[in-house]
């Protein structure tokens, strides 16, 4: 069996772009409105995919010269989620490991060596933000007035703003392929290939917007695809689904043969669900534990 498990949410629960944008005067709430921008995009446009935010914050990352060492200073205060290392542990003797993350590669390969993981079983988004360092841009003026929009007008202003950057930005924008979305998919079929195994082997994890094309697509392979502290993006893609604020108890629900029975089963720590079920109480209830375990980073898309 093949586990592919993303990172931000049921691994770390720290979104580390957010926390890096905190290096910034206000990034917090820069990047929050970036962030809603990115899930307008993905609800209108059909061919955009979740998680490009990686991406969108580039320009404003370049402006306050942020570079990969200050990634990985982030990246070292990130906690892990309690149980992830047993569970990696546990997996690993019988199956096969991976981290399909939208992160950055520097937190990704940081957070994957923490809890056991080889780069080579890591498909994330490559970063080489160094490479930027010389370009210069002054976004002050933009920073003020991103704080003082309202929701109403944040699709309107970001628009105008990203085609108004000049060239050079925009191919360093569009260059970043963010690991989300239907890439996440790729990188499953990219695994499957390498291990010469079947979808239907194939058991995946996530929580948000970035990873439903993932979930969905597994689950009608015909593999096994289960949210964890899941989103209202995520956790409708998704077969089953566990709220709780330690994974140890995936490891078990992933190696039982019979998952419904196991549910049916189930009386210690955390909450399994079937989602054929009443989906807005799984949502209910995710979202307690999701808050519980990310707090403000638990509110984004």
């Amino acid at each position: 069996m093949i586990v592919c498990f993303d990172l931000e949410g049921p691994i770390s629960p720290q979104d580390n772009a957010y926390e890096l944008m905190k290096l910034i005067p206000n990034g917090d709430e820069i990047f929050s409105k970036i962030s809603r921008y990115d899930d307008i995009l993905v609800l209108k446009k059909k061919d955009y995919e979740a998680g490009y935010t990686l991406a969108l914050i580039l320009p404003f990352l370049i402006s306050h010269k942020i570079n990969e060492d200050d990634i990985e200073r982030v990246s070292e205060k990130a906690k892990i989620n309690e149980g992830a290392k047993e569970l990696v542990s546990r997996l690993k003797k019988r199956h096969k490991f991976y981290i399909i993350s939208t992160s950055y590669e520097q937190h990704a390969y940081s957070i994957g060596k923490r809890i056991g993981v080889p780069k080579e079983n890591i498909y994330c988004t490559a970063f080489p933000i160094n490479d930027y360092l010389y370009y210069d841009i002054d976004l002050q003026k933009t920073e003020k007035q991103i704080i003082d929009l309202n929701n109403n007008g944040i699709e309107e202003f970001f628009n105008e703003f990203y085609e108004t950057l000049d060239d050079t930005m925009k191919k360093i924008i569009e260059n970043t392929k963010v690991i989300g979305g239907k890439h996440k998919t790729e990188a499953i079929y990219k695994v499957l290939e390498r291990e010469k195994e079947d979808i239907k082997n194939v058991v995946a994890v996530g929580d948000s917007i970035t990873d439903f094309k993932m979930l969905k697509d597994v689950k009608e392979g015909g593999g096994i695809s289960i949210v964890f502290n899941g989103n209202e993006y995520a956790i409708p893609y998704a077969e089953f689904a566990f709220a709780g604020t330690t994974l140890l108890p995936l490891a078990s629900f992933i190696e039982s043969h019979n998952k419904k029975e196991f549910i049916e089963k189930w009386g210690g720590k955390g909450y399994f669900h079937y989602v054929g079920e009443d989906i807005e109480k799984i949502i209910s209830i995710h979202k307690k534990f999701r808050n519980i375990m990310r707090g403000k980073a638990g509110e984004l898309g």
